[in-house]
Order: structure tokens, then sequence, then C-alpha cells
């Protein structure tokens, strides 16, 4: 059962937030619901401006979540202690879906990386780039990439973003151009 926040809990911060709000580290705050599982379900605010909304847990995202930037949503999906893991999309800062699929986090606990299966789309364009395995940010396994028009360029195996392995690539016109083995191919667009 949800208890709504009653109490201001701030100190020694420049800005005061809202009652109602939990204060986080580096003049954050966040206002909502305090859950029985000890999370909160409410928004997230740095100086005033909103960076998250969703179900948090010791200050950081964890549950269903978005993060923005300067008022545009950049992320949004599952996450796990602040970091983006099983489904969700990235935006591009034109507002378009720049990636949706699965996440997992970084070996290195910096951040998340497209991980397991999902679509690439162009920063700047937003037309569909590449839909397939991802392992760390990285095309590999089987996967189709696709020119800026949209018609398939190559379906098959890659190896960090390269075709790499069987495969068949495919002219602008759809028409087959080679079938077989590829080995460090690469001539990707607007990655």
């Amino acid at each position: 059962m949800a208890l709504r926040f009653l109490k201001k809990i701030f100190s020694g911060k420049k800005e005061t937030p809202p009652i109602g709000s939990i204060a986080c580290q580096d003049d954050c705050y966040i206002c909502g619901l305090i859950m029985a599982d000890g999370s909160v379900e409410g928004d997230k605010y740095n100086h005033g401006k909103l960076i998250a909304s969703g179900r948090f847990l010791d200050g950081r995202l964890h549950g269903q979540g978005k993060r923005y930037n300067e008022g545009r949503i950049m992320c949004e999906g599952n996450f796990i202690d602040g970091h983006l893991s099983g489904e969700g999309k990235m935006y591009s800062h034109f507002g378009h879906v720049i990636y949706e699929g699965t996440f997992a986090k970084k070996p290195n606990d910096y951040g998340s990386a497209y991980h397991g299966q999902g679509r690439e789309y162009g920063y700047k364009t937003g037309a569909l780039l590449y839909e397939g395995d991802f392992f760390y940010n990285h095309w590999r396994g089987h996967g189709r990439e696709y020119y800026p028009d949209g018609q398939l360029r190559y379906e098959g195996e890659f190896l960090d973003n390269f075709w790499h392995g069987q495969g068949q690539h495919y002219d602008q016109n759809g028409k087959l151009v080679y079938a077989g083995d590829f080995t460090g191919v690469t001539l990707s667009y607007d990655r």
C-alpha cells in the first residue's frame, strides 16, 4: 500500500524541495509515493528540472522509468540500480527513437548497453539501420542492415559491426549482389 509523503526530508541543500519529497544527492529530490517495498513512485528533479520519472530505490531508477534532459525524453524502460536493463528505448535529441530492444548493464558497471535483440535507427534521420543481435552496443550475431531509404542491404552474420560470416548483400534496387562468406566488411551509414 502506498503512503503519501507528509514530511519534508531535506537538509543542507541550496534548493528547498516541495513538501512531500525526499532528498537525494547533488541537489536532487524525488516527489511521489512511498510504496510498501520502500521504493518511491514519482518524479526526480535537479535544480527544479525534471530529470527522471518512475520507480526509485535508494534514489536511483529501479523498475519502469524514464530519463529526461532539458525536458526531452532520453530513454525509457526497465531499470535496475539506475541502469537500463531488459526492454527499453533510447531517443535522440531530435525526439525520435534511436534504439529499441533489450539492454544490459555494461561489464565495467558504467552505464547500459544495447545487448540482445534490438533495432537501431539513425540518430539524425530516424531511419532503420539495423535489426538483430547486439553484444554490448555492437552488431554481433544474426542481423539485417538497411540502406537509408529502408531497402535491405545485408542479411547475415555480424561481428562487431562488420559483415562477418555467412550472408547476402543486396544493391539499392533489392538485387542480390553476393551470397556467401564475408570477413570484416562494413559500409554502415549514419551510425
